[in-house]
């Protein structure tokens, strides 16, 4: 396969193969309102995005949720970058979180393969770059002021159970973690109740009749009842408690 790199999932390595092939819509994001009401439900079906350009060349996003332009209030993409591509040094005013989902990210603190996930805290910055090309799952500028703490994990989807990724519980701050399952079951209600992201990993999710298969994103609003159930040898990305939150 052309562009093949390490990935969680054959899914992104096509997706991140389909990245580099594409027209890229070259037009600035001046302002955008995407999916920026908290309290709806919403879901997107990755695969049948566009992918748009960045402020770095050979860098390329695909949009799940913004509030603003380049300068953004809220943030949450998909971002690939092409190999030996860079973006200058930034911060983050409000933090980042990102999941690598497909070859390597680096910056100057290292490098960070697929199955990896870092929190880079309110006031942080880098200079991030890619060696061979690499799919990171993006959030910008949803941290808490007193959310200070720089968190790299790195999962290993092959095996079961749940792998907490970051846990603010205690300070009534969000749970970020990854759910696996070899079997079909339902999320429990605990776990949606006040509010989720999910990411599908790999496999799938139904939400009643619906199914959301591996690269889907959804938004379950504070309050939703409706029964998440995940298909069999699946695995999730899930941030919860956050939406609960005002930032």
């Amino acid at each position: 396969m052309q562009n093949e790199i390490p990935a969680i999932d054959t899914f992104w390595q096509q997706l991140y193969s389909a990245s580099q092939s594409q027209k890229i819509d070259e037009q600035a994001i001046t302002s955008v309102q995407l999916n920026n009401d908290l309290t709806q439900f919403t879901s997107i079906n990755s695969s049948q995005e566009r992918w748009v350009a960045s402020p770095a060349a050979g860098v390329v996003r695909i949009l799940l949720e913004r509030d603003g332009g380049e300068k953004t209030t809220r943030a949450t993409s998909l971002v690939a970058y092409q190999a030996n591509s860079q973006f200058s040094s930034h911060n983050h005013p409000k933090g980042e979180e990102f999941f690598v989902l497909a070859g390597t990210f680096s910056d100057e603190n290292g490098d960070y393969p697929a199955g990896t996930y870092v929190r880079n805290p309110p006031g942080s910055s880098h200079k991030p770059f890619s060696k061979n090309g690499c799919l990171i799952f993006v959030k910008l500028q949803q941290f808490l002021d007193g959310d200070l703490e720089h968190v790299v994990s790195t999962v290993d989807l092959s095996t079961q159970g749940s792998d907490i990724l970051f846990d603010g519980s205690e300070s009534g701050n969000e749970i970020v973690s990854i759910y696996k399952a070899n079997k079909k079951k339902s999320l429990p209600d605990s776990l949606i109740k006040n509010g989720a992201e999910i990411l599908v990993l790999s496999g799938a999710i139904s939400k009643g009749s619906v199914c959301y298969d591996v690269g889907s994103w959804l938004r379950l609003p504070v309050g939703s009842s409706s029964t998440i159930d995940i298909h069999d040898n699946s695995a999730l990305l899930i941030k919860i408690d956050h939406l609960r939150i005002k930032r």
